[in-house]
């Protein structure tokens, strides 16, 4: 991660409370743990995590341009280091240390915050484009949102930008509080609550009490929150957000941005209320279940001043997906929906009502879903549940779960010769050439780690897919 800011030794080294070895004098412009994207100028930190240790990439990454190295253990021939040596104890935490130390000084940048259990890039990326047409902006590239990814975000941001949109996701409970001390957020919203890592967090519940503390870190009335008002978490969501200004959004007209639904047949059709006025909002995208991703963004944007409810809701017509996320795309007369980064029983529904929709025959072609622990069996079987009901015409899936998708689907009706499970891409590769004729419809969704995609390259070799 690169921008404009000239770091100096001294200053580096107290942001995350370390130690220079040496100081080779060096200008230090950037920010990398991949000693292969070093630029001239960047400071290359040591990370040591539980499958890789960047401390044996050091040398490398000083011979590729690094003017200073960050590390946990010193070099064995540290007069050979042609760069500035930092020492520190932990250089995950020095990472962190030094991005809320460069956040700090971006004094006219506004750091907004996203989370929520399905869309949040979506949201992330909605945000950015409405805000993007009247201000300086930047957002969270790819799947930068953890407590690494996150801080080098941070670093990234260019001194005159005006709004950083920040992504921030979560396995367990107290992530998101970690990477709020770390960012410090001015605005943060939640698009939507489900089931993903229900089987670290043990319920529902407990997933809107972590999704919460993104809202429970704003300890000041000048900082905002916009959160969903249609799950059965509004109070933990109110609650949390006792120290600061809140805007809820929903069906409901009670809400501070009142949604209503139109027409989903050529795109998507809505309109959103707030303050008395009503503005009209139209997707180019499929999938219902965006109305609720348009709807945090554009609350957030129109909470913030950043522009008005007509401007926000017109900003959204030329919005485009987000590779993977529901991505639409045509071959030889044939519909694909690709949405393989990533798949939880939430979204598994939504893209099952979007295939419903479409014109036959329709495939699905689904993979596991990860993390639901003791629910995984309950969720797989409500899947094929869900595929039989909605009455789509052949069922492929891969991975060692859907085995109880299969049965479940069977049970609700589907014919035995169109509920399959598979064992191996090529043998589902092979099936689909052989079922995917004129005017199909195909939607291929599961977890990151089922890897989906070779499928699909393996049948239409020139589709480029963005998977961050």
């Amino acid at each position: 991660m690169n921008n404009l800011y000239n770091w100096n030794l001294a200053e580096l080294a107290n942001a995350c409370n370390g130690k220079i070895v040496k100081n080779s004098e060096k200008p230090l412009v950037g920010f990398s743990i991949d000693n292969r994207k070093i630029v001239n100028g960047n400071v290359f930190i040591a990370i040591k995590g539980e499958n890789h240790d960047g401390h044996k990439f050091c040398n490398t990454a000083v011979a590729s341009g690094a003017s200073a190295i960050i590390v946990s253990t010193l070099p064995e021939k540290l007069e050979e280091i042609n760069a500035s040596v930092i020492y520190v104890e932990d250089t995950v935490k020095a990472l962190q240390q030094i991005a809320n130390y460069y956040r700090h000084s971006l004094k006219n940048t506004k750091f907004l915050a996203v989370t929520g259990s399905n869309g949040k890039t979506t949201t992330r990326s909605m945000i950015y484009h409405i805000i993007s047409k009247y201000h300086k902006c930047q957002m969270t590239e790819g799947n930068f949102n953890n407590h690494i990814g996150l801080p080098l975000t941070i670093l990234g941001i260019e001194p005159d930008c005006e709004y950083a949109i920040l992504e921030m996701g979560m396995n367990h409970k107290g992530e998101i509080t970690e990477l709020c001390k770390i960012a410090e957020p001015d605005a943060v919203a939640i698009n939507g609550i489900g089931p993903a890592h229900i089987g670290i967090l043990g319920s529902m519940e407990n997933i809107a009490r972590a999704k919460a503390e993104i809202i429970e870190s704003l300890k000041s009335e000048s900082k905002i929150a916009v959160y969903p008002a249609y799950t059965d978490f509004t109070e933990i969501f109110k609650e949390a957000g006792k120290n600061c200004k809140t805007y809820s959004f929903g069906f409901d007209i009670e809400n501070d941005f009142t949604i209503h639904k139109k027409e989903l047949s050529d795109g998507i059709n809505f309109s959103i209320e707030h303050c008395g006025k009503e503005c009209d909002c139209k997707l180019n995208l499929d999938g219902e279940h965006n109305i609720l991703n348009a709807s945090a963004a554009i609350s957030l944007c129109v909470a913030l001043n950043c522009c008005s409810l007509n401007d926000a809701c017109s900003s959204l017509a030329d919005y485009k997906p987000v590779g993977a996320r529901l991505e639409k795309i045509q071959r030889n007369g044939i519909d694909i929906y690709i949405d393989c980064y990533n798949a939880n029983p939430a979204s598994m529904t939504e893209a099952i009502k979007t295939l419903e929709k479409c014109k036959s025959p329709r495939i699905a072609v689904l993979g596991d879903m990860r993390e639901l622990g003791d629910f995984s069996e309950k969720y797989h079987r409500q899947l094929g549940e869900q595929v039989a009901k909605a009455g789509i015409e052949l069922l492929l899936c891969v991975g060692e779960e859907t085995k109880y998708t299969i049965s479940e689907a069977k049970k609700y009706g589907m014919n035995e010769q169109n509920a399959i499970k598979l064992n191996s891409d090529d043998e589902t590769a092979e099936l689909l050439k052989d079922n995917l004729k004129k005017d199909t419809t195909v939607l291929f969704k599961a977890s990151r780690g089922i890897h989906l995609e070779k499928i699909i390259q393996k049948l239409w070799k020139d589709v480029k897919l963005d998977l961050h």
